[in-house]
């Protein structure tokens, strides 16, 4: 297998990329056995806490048939990410896979505090991934999983499979712009953002936004002949219940295809890519079924997590949305 040298270029945007603290991924490609760096990928709005939102940067970055190394920035630390998915030349992955720890001693190993192999974008993407890789470093660090290994400085997790499938990322339909925008105007108590399925298209689009809506008021904006997604912060509690209103009178196909859309937008569009949170999800089939101040006043509600719909129906339990007493576990 032919060996990948660091050229005087990559060196250069590699050191750049060290120097550069708002910088959050540099991608390395191999072109005629050679090594090319691409642009580098800062975090977003200089917000280099963020780790979980830069995460999404990377989906249109990562092609399911093209290898690339990716060195991450996070928490101040590099990590080195060698992605060779399923699908790309088998030769082409070898030549990665064979040239990856000489990759890290040649940049420096004192850069990097771990390595790893991906398979698959949401591998790299998906933050719940990387909560995994986190519990999985920590035993190796306890020097009790044979499966990590120590190259030189750097702790090496090689190819790790994730136990949670991320069946929501093949889920998640299409948002519009404007409807994505009206998740980030959650912050304040009363503020309320509506948003339902466009059937034909399968596309989740924007109903209204409001920034301070009474609690007693939002039973009346909930229509009663289409299904509607609801997020709405309490401005007593300023928790952020998630109201899924289905109508059994609403057509079969929009109710079914509604219901398979939440997993998408709560776990996915919502909380790993605009930070969204929900902290109490209610469904209910008629608007008048809607009581949130009961709900705070009482301090349960027997509705809450009791989902009639498939995906957390009682004794189903999905690797995507575990919940009890609506208390993520």
């Amino acid at each position: 297998m032919a060996q990948v040298d660091v050229t005087p270029a990559v060196s250069t945007a590699f050191n750049d990329f060290v120097k550069d603290d708002n910088a959050f991924t540099l991608p390395l490609s191999i072109s005629s056995d050679i090594l090319e760096a691409g642009n580098k990928i800062s975090y977003p709005n200089g917000l280099t806490s963020d780790f979980k939102v830069a995460l999404n940067l990377l989906q249109t970055h990562l092609d399911p048939k093209t290898p690339l190394y990716l060195i991450i920035r996070r928490d101040g630390k590099l990590v080195a990410i060698t992605y060779v998915p399923h699908r790309a030349d088998t030769e082409l992955k070898a030549l990665f896979l064979s040239n990856r720890q000489a990759l890290v001693r040649s940049l420096g190993e004192d850069h990097f505090s771990l390595s790893l192999i991906c398979k698959e974008p949401a591998e790299i993407y998906d933050y719940r991934s990387w909560e995994e890789r986190g519990s999985k470093e920590a035993v190796c660090n306890d020097c009790a999983d044979v499966s990590c290994k120590q190259v030189g400085g750097v702790k090496d997790l090689g190819y790790q499979r994730n136990k949670c499938r991320l069946c929501d990322q093949r889920m998640k339909n299409k948002i519009t712009d404007e409807a994505r925008a009206a998740l980030r105007h959650l912050d304040t108590g009363g503020a309320c953002v509506q948003m339902s399925l466009d059937i034909p298209t399968l596309t989740l689009q924007l109903n209204f936004t409001s920034p301070n809506l009474p609690a007693d008021q939002l039973a009346s904006k909930l229509p009663k002949d289409h299904p509607t997604y609801n997020f709405y912060r309490h401005p007593t509690t300023s928790l952020i219940y998630f109201i899924y209103l289905s109508p059994d009178t609403a057509p079969v196909k929009s109710r079914m295809s509604s219901i398979m859309a939440i997993p998408g937008l709560v776990n996915i569009i919502a909380e790993s890519e605009e930070g969204v949170t929900v902290d109490r999800k209610i469904e209910i089939h008629d608007p008048e079924d809607l009581d949130l101040d009961g709900v705070v006043k009482e301090g349960r509600d027997g509705r809450i997590g009791k989902f009639r719909s498939m995906y957390l129906r009682n004794g189903f339990e999905g690797t995507e949305s575990v919940w009890e007493g609506m208390e993520k576990v």
